[in-house]
């Protein structure tokens, strides 16, 4: 296989990809994934998610939150992509940035995860936490997460609309 053709066939994954996330497609996200693929949290390195159910899981929780998820770049290689898109989880824009490491049939093996700014990845930690945590059937640890996120929404919230305006320089 030539360079190009490697090339397009990364393209056509991350095309499907993107397809998939505006659509909030979570089985044709996975179908862009290696069955052994790691997904990489923006939250904290303590958590990563391997293989294909456990990457269905997060993503599946990940479109139950994101909204309006609209993809702007896609640039790389045939073998390392960056994909970006800007969306609202919890009232609070984002841009999440995904670099997408593939294998030799142009399937992603490895994702690694960034969101900004500080207020859309303390709003994304939120919604995905908790929800998560339902979906492996603890309830009870998804009103704690929600309880122990509040004070750090209410000090990034501060420092948006604060803080913000005291390092202006006029």
């Amino acid at each position: 296989m030539t360079t190009n053709e490697a090339l397009t066939r990364a393209e056509s994954t991350t095309e499907r990809y993107r397809r998939a996330g505006e659509a909030g497609d979570a089985a044709q996200a996975l179908t862009t994934f290696a069955p052994e693929a790691v997904l990489h949290s923006p939250l904290t390195t303590a958590a990563r998610f391997t293989g294909t159910e456990s990457v269905r899981t997060i993503i599946e929780a990940a479109f139950s939150r994101i909204e309006g998820i609209r993809f702007h770049t896609d640039v790389g290689d045939e073998r390392t992509r960056t994909v970006v898109y800007t969306a609202r989880v919890g009232g609070v824009e984002i841009e999440e940035t995904a670099v997408l490491r593939l294998d030799d049939e142009a399937r992603i093996v490895e994702a690694t995860l960034f969101v900004r700014p500080l207020s859309g990845l303390v709003a994304l930690m939120g919604e995905i936490g908790p929800e998560l945590a339902r979906r492996a059937g603890r309830p009870w640890a998804a009103r704690l997460l929600s309880v122990m996120i509040m004070p750090l929404r209410l000090l990034v919230r501060s420092g948006d609309q604060v803080g913000v305006r005291l390092t202006q320089v006029k």
